[in-house]
Formats: structure tokens, sequence, C-alpha cells
């Protein structure tokens, strides 16, 4: 008897524990695009990145704070095939409002348009007007794109 009790009991505690349904996240900004999945990549520039066709590309850069051109930092990316495309650049502000110095966050949102495999370059742009020196300072990511 008491078998039979053990036993429907692990039953009805098996079946109460109920996995996690794992819900694609909203993106907060209405603006970005309407992917079916909204999942941000991170790309790395020592490796070939696999992204698929509904996911956005994302980069993390990094700008003083307080330096002389916190606020004319910009960003543009050149890609010859035309298979992905600079979407947002999103800033974020992790210090305290007191505190002199630290680092902005930048976060370079890029689209994937087509299938296909390419090598994009990055070009961090520090003055306003860019200038000749800033046409030296990229960095490269390759990228396959899959459906």
């Amino acid at each position: 008897m008491k078998k039979l009790i053990y036993s429907l009991l692990f039953i009805v505690l098996l079946s109460a524990c109920k996995e996690k349904k794992n819900n694609p996240v909203e993106p907060g900004n209405k603006d970005l695009p309407k992917n079916p999945v909204y999942q941000r990549v991170e790309l790395r520039s020592d490796t070939l990145n696999l992204v698929k066709l509904t996911d956005t590309m994302v980069i993390y850069e990094s700008v003083c704070r307080g330096c002389e051109y916190e606020n004319s930092a910009s960003f543009a990316i050149h890609d010859s095939l035309q298979l992905v495309e600079l979407y947002n650049i999103e800033t974020a502000d992790n210090n305290p409002p007191d505190v002199d110095g630290g680092s902005l966050q930048k976060y370079i949102l890029l689209v994937p348009k087509k299938t296909g495999t390419t090598t994009i370059k990055l070009y961090s742009f520090l003055e306003q007007p860019p200038t000749a020196e800033d046409s030296t300072r990229f960095t490269k990511y390759s990228i396959t794109i899959q459906n």
C-alpha cells in the first residue's frame, strides 16, 4: 500500500513541474526590425560569424566618457556586397552621474538584408568632420548569413 501511495505522490509531483517556455524577447525599441525571433548575435573579429536572416547583429564598442571626442564619436560600416546594413547605434552610460571619467558603451546594431558570405569593415570616427587618420581605424568582421 505504501508503494502505491508513494508512486501516486511521485507522479503528481512530476506532473506538477512544468518546463519554462523559451518565448522570444520582445524588443524595447518599437523601431527595431520586425523579426519573428528577436535575437542579438555578438560579432567577433577573430572568427567567421554565422547568423540567421532573422538575427540582429551587435558590435560592442566603448568611448571615453568626458573626453573631448565623447559627443563626436560615430561609426560607419562598409560592405561591398551590401548584405548587411547599419541599423542603429545605441548608447548606454552605466556610470554614476556624480563620477568623472569612465566610458560610454556603444551598441552598433546591424541587420542582414540577404543571405551570403561577406566581410564588413567597421570604421570608428572620433572627430567631426572625419580626418584621413580615421579611415585607417577599422575592424574587419567576416559574416555568413543563412536562412
